[in-house]
């Protein structure tokens, strides 16, 4: 999936936008990303369809077989969008950390369009989305993400979210990323420091930030450990929805993302051994190998 550096720098939440429509082309740029997106890291397939809060939506001949027209409610966090991107996934081992990988690429697609968003996980009207992708018994459907473009003027609601979240705020290099072992902050040195900011200044819920890394190797083959630092409590509020295990999808994206651009080697594995320990609240999730 082709994205641009750009894109992910300048991707931010937004949560009051202008309501004007996405254009018919914006629509089957966003529908063609469907297919290019997937599969995640772990093979799961994740499946999306294009939501038009308009009354005739995108339609099918504007916006491809895979639009839909109808409302989806956030409860006033959210205004005035005009268009949601609607996923779904089967229920599977890491199904979560590959939906969150998948539809990150969605949103960093968007963002190349020029296009602003806003993932909603836990408030957002689940049957009209639901209903939209005909979801199946064996599926989860873990979040929606809003799109369009900002306001000029956000609503007080946004400011007060933004403000209570620190979501113009992140956690400081040498916190999240380690050199053979936790507790060693890393050095931000090239050429992997672009592909580690990028990581950083990704979206999670809540602002939380639960990605944790451990650079093992040197610089000579260096292999990138990701793990989850998990509020367990926040985590398993929407039951069996784990949140930020999404998060750590979009951790994933975020480091692919940028490694391909810039031309670094490697891929994700899931290592059964030979990763560092971690501090208690800390579980391992995958493995960059160069």
């Amino acid at each position: 999936m082709d994205l641009s550096l750009e894109g992910i720098r300048h991707r931010s939440s937004v949560r009051s936008f202008d309501g004007q429509p996405l254009s018919p082309a914006e629509g089957l740029a966003l529908e063609t990303a469907f297919e290019e997106c997937v599969p995640g890291p772990f093979g799961g397939r994740a499946r999306f369809v294009l939501v038009s809060a308009g009354a005739a939506g995108l339609g099918r001949d504007e916006g491809g077989e895979n639009s839909r027209s109808g409302k989806i409610g956030t409860y006033g966090l959210v205004t005035k969008v005009p268009a949601f991107i609607v996923g779904a996934i089967s229920k599977a081992p890491k199904a979560l950390e590959d939906f969150g990988y998948s539809l990150e690429g969605l949103v960093l697609r968007a963002s190349d369009l020029g296009l602003d968003s806003c993932w909603i996980g836990g408030v957002f009207g689940r049957s009209a989305a639901a209903k939209a992708l005909a979801l199946g018994s064996d599926e989860l459907m873990p979040a929606v993400i809003a799109l369009g473009r900002a306001a000029e003027k956000p609503t007080v609601a946004e400011y007060l979210t933004r403000r209570t979240a620190r979501a113009g705020t992140r956690k400081p290099f040498g916190l999240l990323f380690s050199e053979g072992e936790f507790g060693r902050p890393l050095a931000p040195t090239e050429p992997w420091y672009e592909v580690l900011e990028a990581l950083r200044i990704g979206p999670s819920a809540s602002n939380k930030q639960p990605w944790r890394m451990v650079r093992t190797g040197g610089d000579a083959a260096p292999s990138f450990h990701l793990y989850l630092e998990e509020d367990r409590l926040y985590n398993s509020v929407l039951g069996e929805v784990h949140i930020q295990n999404v998060d750590m999808g979009i951790a994933m994206r975020h480091f692919e993302a940028a490694a391909r651009i810039l031309g670094l080697p490697g891929a994700w594995r899931l290592l059964e051994s030979g990763f560092p320990s971690a501090p208690p609240r800390c579980s391992y999730i995958a493995t960059w190998v160069t």
